[in-house]
């Protein structure tokens, strides 16, 4: 058990180490896949997306798979946020648990940008063709219990980006961990979210014809010609955080959870949230995300949740979010949760 708890923070340690060593030269706005740092639960988002040690639910596959096993998630769960500009978030997530063998997890994550007029500097007003655009994440996660009081879990998942005739991909990975404090209900999370390769467009877009010595006359001013295009990194990010439960009896709980993040397309900040739960049906939740990045952009969030047991194998959860993104506006999800 030691050997591996080890083995798990040595290589934290490593990987925490080279994000630092690429946070000198890769700075905000120099990373592709922002989709993948939006949070997909509405439980999340409600407590200011603090979640890598408060994870009781799917929600764990995005923030960190250990959770998966802890909590012996079984579920579905749909979640839908309308994004600014007229993009659309849809996310799907499930899981089996396998006893002893462990809990599985599978989560899909689509963002739709819907589709917009081809413009060109001859036809300000269209040519009447039109373009789409869309983000997907693609992901198959793994999560056990290693002893009574520690787990750890990971994650695979293909990223997918396409606009219009151009596309890009990549694999990428996430690690967790989750340890039951001897401290009474404080957990201590921590996790690596997209670890993977770079992504590069490609496709027809990016041919074109060109003359390569225009002064000449007579010669072919139809030469095929391809853009020479970058790699790009999708954003890394080091999480770890406590959380713990203030209060917890069968009619009320009252719980937090604080997470520290260490991104490599920003500088560090903080996460940070509160959920109050009443007879185990009604929830009510607050938080703030960002807290102390630099060029802060809104980070206050609010959210609640109903559920209902229609039998001991069954129930049935709503929860809403509402996030405040400062000038960019606000913007609110709708997640629907099945436990069977």
């Amino acid at each position: 058990m030691k050997r591996l708890i080890t083995i798990f923070l040595t290589v934290a340690l490593f990987l925490g180490n080279s994000l630092a060593q690429e946070r000198r030269t890769t700075k905000t706005g120099t990373t592709v896949g922002q989709f993948l740092k939006i949070g997909v639960h509405a439980r999340s988002l409600g407590m200011g997306e603090a979640s890598v040690a408060n994870v009781s639910d799917l929600g764990a596959i995005h923030w960190n798979p250990a959770g998966l096993a802890r909590y012996n998630v079984q579920e579905v769960v749909f979640s839908q946020m309308p994004w600014f500009a007229g993009i659309d978030l849809f996310h799907f997530a499930g899981s089996m648990n396998f006893g002893n063998i462990g809990v599985l997890g599978l989560q899909i994550t689509s963002l739709d940008y819907g589709e917009t007029d081809v413009t060109t500097a001859r036809q300000e007003m269209g040519t009447g063709e039109r373009y789409s655009a869309q983000d997907l994440s693609l992901g198959l996660a793994y999560s056990r219990n290693l002893t009574t009081s520690f787990s750890i879990g990971a994650q695979v998942k293909l990223v997918y980006h396409q606009i219009w005739n151009m596309s890009a991909s990549t694999m990428a990975f996430d690690i967790g961990a989750l340890f039951l404090t001897p401290i009474k209900g404080v957990r201590f999370g921590m996790s690596i979210t997209n670890f993977g390769g770079k992504m590069k467009m490609a496709g027809r877009n990016s041919r074109f014809f060109t003359d390569p010595e225009p002064l000449l006359e007579g010669n072919n001013d139809q030469i095929p010609a391809t853009y020479e295009l970058s790699y790009w990194a999708i954003p890394l990010t080091f999480r770890v955080g406590l959380a713990g439960d203030a209060i917890n009896t069968s009619m009320l709980k009252l719980s937090w959870a604080l997470d520290a993040l260490h991104p490599s397309d920003n500088s560090e900040y903080i996460d940070a949230g509160t959920e109050l739960q009443v007879a185990n049906r009604f929830s009510l939740r607050g938080g703030y995300r960002t807290l102390f990045v630099q060029d802060q952009v809104g980070g206050l969030s609010m959210g609640g949740g109903l559920s209902h047991a229609f039998s001991p194998a069954l129930q049935i959860r709503i929860d809403y979010a509402w996030v405040d993104y400062g000038w960019l506006g606000d913007t609110s999800m709708f997640s629907f949760t099945v436990t069977y």
